[in-house]
């Protein structure tokens, strides 16, 4: 128990100023990826207007539908992953370093 405290010791803190640095960083990617995620949708809407009428196969817009709603799923996770990260800079801002497992 000794080795680990003196680890937590060791450890240099960020200064209050680079937490906010961070924290602004974090915000505004954000907001570029929900912007970018509004764009996907509307393209989604656009092209679900020409799809495939067929249940058996798919063509490129089908395709193209697929991956949109992949990547739509991708910054839905990123802004989720990104709200983690500024969640945990706050609260080490705030509260201090603490071992989160």
């Amino acid at each position: 128990m000794k080795k680990f405290s003196e680890s937590i010791e060791e450890l240099q803190d960020i200064s209050s100023d680079r937490v906010e640095e961070i924290i602004k960083s974090m915000s505004e990617m954000t907001s570029d990826i929900n912007q970018k995620n509004e764009q996907v949708d509307s393209l989604i809407n656009e092209l679900n207007n020409y799809r495939s009428k067929s249940g058996k196969s798919s063509d490129q817009i089908d395709d193209a539908i697929s991956n949109l709603q992949l990547i739509r799923k991708s910054f839905s996770d990123a802004t989720d992953k990104l709200d983690n990260v500024v969640n945990n800079i706050e609260d080490y801002n705030k509260n201090g370093r603490k071992f989160l497992y």
